[in-house]
């Protein structure tokens, strides 16, 4: 087998390992558009405490924050969970409407953390979707 051949494989090997680590989100699918409640889907490589939240972003504005859904992951270690997506968000007495972004994120922990900002021990995984 030629070197290059070999580094080739190890690169493969590494990139495919490190994108399995922890927490992923199989839907929705980045980019796509969600109605006004949204199920995300995903799984982890083991037995895991999830916070799943999103931020919410108008002009690539951050506008707040829709607070989390707490939830171990299945016996299998998938997750399925139905989180909010609102179409219009409260903003210092302002209402925003309009074309709003979602930054869903996933936080996996071995166990449930004592502080919500404490940095996830098995990972995090987000994804960028916008209302309809």
């Amino acid at each position: 087998m030629s070197r290059t051949l070999v580094v080739l494989l190890v690169l493969v090997l590494v990139s495919g390992s490190a994108a399995w680590a922890g927490v992923t989100i199989t839907s929705p699918a980045a980019g796509s558009t969600v109605g006004p409640a949204t199920t995300v889907t995903g799984v982890a490589t083991e037995r895991a405490f999830l916070v799943v939240y999103s931020e919410v972003m108008s002009d690539q504005d951050l506008i707040g924050i829709v607070p989390g859904i707490r939830h171990w992951t299945n016996d299998d270690n998938s997750y399925r969970v139905k989180i909010s997506t609102p179409r219009l968000f409260l903003r210092g007495g302002e209402v925003v409407g309009g074309a709003l972004t979602y930054v869903i994120h996933v936080k996996a922990y071995s166990q449930p953390p004592q502080d919500l900002n404490e940095a996830p021990d098995l990972g995090e995984a987000s994804v960028t979707v916008s209302s309809q």
